[in-house]
């Protein structure tokens, strides 16, 4: 996407259909990758390393907003505004879910205190 965008011509329509393309691609990508995160973390025992699942959608979801930004002004009128945003979305949403399993994580660690539970004879 970053070549496509330096190469193409904004002011020429055709440019804007295969901005386009490339920016629906850039979305499949970005909500796939996040329904697989989604799956895998769900299904990891250890919440430590579905936090870290976690931070590297968030780092995709970072490194997919610095390219958009660059063109988010120039292809405004090629879903590149919309990506962005749904981009920015996506990351928050996995940097909750990664603090969250951080938090779940400490909370495992945390011994039980004695005297919580009645002894069973």
């Amino acid at each position: 996407m970053q070549k496509c965008g330096e190469e193409l011509d904004p002011q020429q329509p055709a440019s804007c259909e295969t901005f386009r393309v490339k920016v629906r691609n850039v979305q499949a990508a970005i909500i796939h990758t996040y329904q697989v995160t989604a799956f895998s973390a769900l299904h990891e025992p250890d919440p430590k390393k579905a936090a870290t699942l976690w931070m590297e959608m968030s780092e995709l979801c970072n490194r997919a907003l610095v390219m958009l930004k660059q063109f988010k002004e120039i292809y405004s009128g090629c879903g590149t505004p919309e990506l962005y945003d749904l981009t920015l979305d996506y990351k928050i949403a996995a940097d909750q879910r990664h603090y969250q399993n951080l938090e779940d994580a400490q909370c495992a660690m945390t011994p039980m205190p004695k005297g919580l539970f009645p002894k069973l004879n």
